[in-house]
């Protein structure tokens, strides 16, 4: 190819667009010294973006101008963050504190004495090879723990600032976050001309078409899903509390925010809520095991009943595609990832799906194989502005 043939424009924004994502895969310090400048501003767009749904709530239901909206919607906000405070926060402190001493009570023979797990005889070689490997790493993990509690004073005087600067930076971040709520028209305009000043009108229509669909692919999935795991946090909290588990609330609020991960969050969730209770009550480890039952339980209902009510058909793939997004979403981007993985997953293969859909229409082969795939394609399809 001839130098002269290559088109300097397109060709730099294809080198700046695998720059940025290399430098957010890598995690290079450049990235991480640009994200830090950025990460309130994200933060703000985050919190404008939840708010105004509640904004055009309150617009449209009792028909009032915006900057009424907005002051209700940030009253309403404040006082959820306020009863946070001053309710479930003290008491997820009490209980880390309280755990923090129990771990600094147990006695480690006397726990592995008292599941019994060295005591089982086994015939088979190589159960009793898996019996000593259990023990070999319980053991070492729990010695961790237990030590834990000699620095954990330290551990939270050196984040005391970092939780400091979190909450300043946090506050800085609502504030922009109300001017974009008072200025969405203004930005949005200047979006628009952005836009239309630098891509041609099909890339415009492109780019608007890919934004409305994966504004309702992640609204859909994240409201549905905090929804359905606020539910289930609570009603975890109440069985706790009734079958009377020591640090209900703490399990609870694991409980609650893990579920938030589709597919592995209960078994992730159900980890420390079973060490949680192993270290609550180390003479009754059968305690680990009606825990394990209770959200096992919890679980179901939510996969059966709760779940599909709320969330509905907001997902719309299979297991398959879920397992896979959380599994490459987590390794890249941590538990952010594994959550927003999900819907970020569905927007690329409907995109994807779309073109695939259309090439093949061009070709004559407009229904091929569609009878073999679970989620039909035209399940996605959305007429492309034209």
């Amino acid at each position: 190819m001839n130098l002269k043939d290559l088109k300097l424009p397109v060709f730099s924004k294809y080198v700046i667009l695998a720059t940025l994502i290399i430098l957010i895969m890598t995690r290079t310090p450049i990235w991480q010294t640009i994200e830090a400048g950025i990460s309130p501003i994200i933060v703000s767009l985050v919190l404008a973006y939840t708010l105004d749904y509640m904004v055009r709530f309150f617009m449209a239901k009792f028909k009032i101008p915006r900057p009424f909206a907005i002051l209700i919607s940030v009253i309403i906000f404040l006082a959820l963050i306020f009863t946070l405070g001053i309710i479930v926060i003290p008491s997820i402190i009490d209980a880390v504190s309280s755990l923090i001493k129990a771990i600094s009570n147990i006695d480690m023979k006397a726990l592995i004495e008292v599941t019994g797990i060295q005591n089982i005889d086994f015939d088979n070689a190589y159960l009793k090879q898996f019996q000593q490997s259990i023990i070999d790493t319980i053991a070492p993990i729990l010695q961790k723990a237990t030590n834990f509690t000699g620095t954990a004073v330290l551990v939270v005087v050196t984040e005391l600032q970092k939780i400091t600067s979190g909450i300043i930076s946090f506050i800085v971040s609502f504030v922009i976050a109300i001017y974009m709520l008072g200025e969405k028209r203004d930005l949005l305009a200047r979006i628009k001309r952005t836009a239309y000043a630098y891509l041609n009108d099909r890339q415009v229509h492109t780019v608007y078409y890919v934004s409305h669909l994966a504004n309702r692919l992640f609204k859909d999935f994240v409201i549905g899903k905090f929804i359905d795991s606020t539910i289930i946090g609570f009603l975890s909290y109440f069985l706790f509390a009734i079958f009377d588990f020591e640090y209900a609330v703490l399990i609870a609020l694991i409980v609650g925010i893990t579920n938030m991960i589709p597919y592995f969050g209960p078994f992730i969730g159900a980890v420390p809520a079973a060490i949680i209770t192993l270290i609550a009550n180390p003479s009754h480890p059968i305690d680990v095991f009606y825990m394990l039952l209770l959200i096992f339980a919890i679980q179901q209902l939510d996969g059966l009943v709760i779940g599909p009510f709320i969330l509905g058909d907001s997902i719309g793939v299979s297991a398959f595609w879920i397992i896979v997004s959380v599994t490459v979403g987590g390794a890249a981007f941590g538990v952010l990832g594994m959550f927003l993985g999900v819907p970020a997953c569905v927007l690329i293969k409907t995109l994807i799906e779309e073109d695939v859909h259309k090439k093949l229409s061009a070709k004559g082969y407009e229904g091929l194989e569609t009878d073999q795939m679970k989620t039909k394609v035209t399940k996605h399809m959305r007429k492309k502005p034209s």
